[in-house]
């Protein structure tokens, strides 16, 4: 069996002689409620949605020169929280990834001239997402997982109407537009362009199992499903 690590903004703690102490814990993440004091003495909880979770990880730090230490830890600095993609992977689960949302560092402790150990901890979304690559969308998507918030990239010209589990969206395509309906945004080479569309983000989400998919003649469509469990 291999060295366990993390995979971060492309990198490994391995490529900054890093080793992890104690394979860290993935904690379940909770639900968070609204309560409403109803007549009678009773107590209505409606359910705002799940709360970020946090990853705490230990790491011994080994530089290879006793001169270079503190030139090294900044590199390591630079490594966690530098965000080039918010991805966190572990070795033991390649297939799925968390969303970082921030990364918080303390202080290291320098135990030897040339090692010490520090603490990351990494604030998450709390589901975990497949790690999938784009695809070209068919009528029928099957999701195995809870509802998840897809990319669409639609290629053609004019305007497209899309039918997705009998709601529709329209879309002004000119060549290709990006769909992103997590973040509710439209994207035209790079640029935002959110008046292209004609309909609800919601839409567009994946539901639980089979979802129907039908669109106008002369397009090609995309989908990177994001799928997601918890």
């Amino acid at each position: 069996m291999g060295k366990y690590y993390i995979l971060y903004n492309d990198n490994t703690n391995i490529d900054f002689n890093l080793s992890i102490i104690d394979r860290p814990s993935k904690p379940a993440p909770e639900m968070e409620y609204e309560t409403v004091k109803v007549p009678g003495g009773k107590t209505l909880y409606r359910e705002k949605g799940y709360k970020d979770v946090e990853i705490t990880i230990e790491f011994n730090f080994l530089s290879r020169d006793a001169t270079e230490w503190d030139k090294d830890f900044r590199t390591i600095k630079k490594w966690l929280l530098t965000k080039k993609s918010n991805k966190l992977k572990f070795s033991d689960d390649l297939e799925v990834y968390y969303r970082v949302n921030s990364v918080v560092i303390d202080t290291p402790e320098r135990l030897i001239k040339r090692g010490g150990k520090f603490t990351a901890t990494f604030t998450c979304e709390p589901y975990v997402y497949d790690d999938d690559d784009e695809i070209e969308l068919s009528t029928i998507f099957y999701n195995s997982c809870l509802i998840s918030k897809p990319i669409y990239r639609i290629v053609g010209e004019g305007y497209l109407t899309l039918n997705i589990n009998n709601n529709v969206i329209k879309a002004n395509i000119g060549q290709e537009l990006i769909i992103d309906s997590d973040k509710g945004l439209c994207y035209r080479e790079g640029i935002i362009d959110n008046v292209a569309l004609e309909g609800r983000y919601e839409n567009l989400y994946l539901q639980e199992g089979d979802n129907t998919f039908s669109w106008s003649e002369g397009f090609k469509v995309y989908i990177t499903p994001n799928l997601r469990c918890l």
